[in-house]
């Protein structure tokens, strides 16, 4: 399908099918018309004759640590595990990236880089240096939440409040990644006229067909997108000199800074906006969107066990006062399995003697977004 085709109207306009989606007559296709029905409206099943409070069944959670029969390192390596075959992981391999240009704001100096990961993609990235660098042996992994990688360097406002880009205005070396399904890798599939392997792009309807695509293939978007963030981490190493990686992320971003690590030698502190709570709330009453998708997750483990394979590196939980759950709000971080969820990774934190390193700050009156002075205390 062509570019050009972005809409249903267009697909059908495309297909001859214009006057059928304009009309909603199948007689000008020569098919023929619904026979008039003899049976009333009346007749037929209405929703409130049924019963409509479907929910899974309780989870079984079995690798979860208070499940587990055994010390808190073999916990680790089988929870580890495991989290890896569900979201399809691979270590992934050394690759290269290339400088495209750069600029600079103020005394900063932002570069675009581009990593090639196979003949079939490429991958950007921004790494943003200040003049002044109060360790070049450490980077900040800034990640991004729905939306684009973009803003968190100050393009526009939102959510994520530049914060990459004040990261390195406050004295730090910062890599700020695009995500796949996200700004311009958007659709994955972009270049080939015959597919679209989409995500956030409404143009045709969020259909996410990144995401049920790399199901068929036992992969995830979260998965890969954790591969991503370890080549990246992998340059940073080879390219730049960087020893010890910090990371912080919102929202989806908050996400993968709780994922991701558990891969990782290199990360040292973990700033995770808007996450942590049970994913048994985030779809169905959250109404999140489908990017922290891990099929089968529950039956074996919650996000309280993910962030725990990070003991004992020190994790600060950030959330917005007002991001509950409610009709005009589909990110709800600050949820009612919260608390629980943090009780959990304390207990898995206690066990490895460092349950001191996890900390939780509410900011007063902010809803879904990044408290970026309180991430600048964390990092100091």
């Amino acid at each position: 399908m062509s570019a050009q085709a972005n809409t249903r109207r267009d697909f059908l306009r495309m297909m001859g099918l214009s006057a059928l989606a304009a009309t909603g007559s199948a007689s000008n296709l020569g098919l023929a018309q619904a026979p008039n029905s003899a049976v009333g409206k009346d007749f037929f099943v209405r929703p409130d004759e049924l019963t409509l409070e479907f929910s899974q069944p309780r989870p079984q959670r079995r690798l979860s640590f208070a499940n587990f029969k055994g010390s808190p390192a073999a916990w680790k390596k089988a929870c580890r595990d495991k989290l890896a075959e569900l979201l399809g992981f691979s270590r992934p391999s050394a690759t290269k990236a290339h400088l495209l240009r750069s600029t600079s704001i103020g005394d900063v100096r932002i570069e675009a880089w581009v990593m090639r990961i196979d003949r079939s993609l490429s991958i950007p990235a921004y790494f943003l240096a200040p003049e002044s660098v109060s360790d070049r042996s450490r980077a900040v992994m800034a990640i991004h939440g729905h939306g684009e990688a973009e803003p968190c360097l100050g393009l526009r406002e939102d959510y994520h409040h530049a914060f990459a880009l004040r990261l390195a205005q406050a004295g730090h070396l910062v890599l700020c990644p695009a995500l796949r399904g996200f700004g311009v890798l958007g659709d994955m599939a972009l270049g080939d006229e015959d597919r679209c392997l989409d995500y956030w792009r409404s143009t045709r309807g969020r259909q996410f067909t990144l995401i049920s695509d790399a199901f068929l293939y036992g992969r995830t978007l979260i998965g890969a997108t954790v591969e991503d963030l370890l080549r990246w981490e992998t340059w940073l190493a080879q390219a730049k000199g960087i020893r010890t990686v910090d990371v912080a992320g919102i929202s989806y971003g908050g996400d993968l800074v709780l994922t991701y690590p558990a891969f990782s030698d290199r990360v040292a502190r973990i700033y995770a906006s808007g996450s942590l709570g049970s994913f048994s709330v985030i779809f169905s009453r959250c109404y999140n969107a489908a990017a922290h998708c891990i099929p089968g997750i529950l039956t074996w483990m919650d996000r309280s066990d993910i962030a725990g394979l990070s003991a004992p590196r020190p994790i600060r939980l950030h959330y917005g006062q007002e991001d509950t759950p409610g009709p005009h709000n589909n990110s709800a971080s600050y949820n009612e399995t919260v608390e629980p969820s943090l009780r959990e990774l304390k207990d898995i934190y206690a066990a490895f003697g460092a349950e001191d390193n996890i900390t939780l700050k509410v900011t007063p009156n902010a809803g879904h977004e990044i408290d970026t002075p309180d991430l600048h205390a964390f990092l100091a």
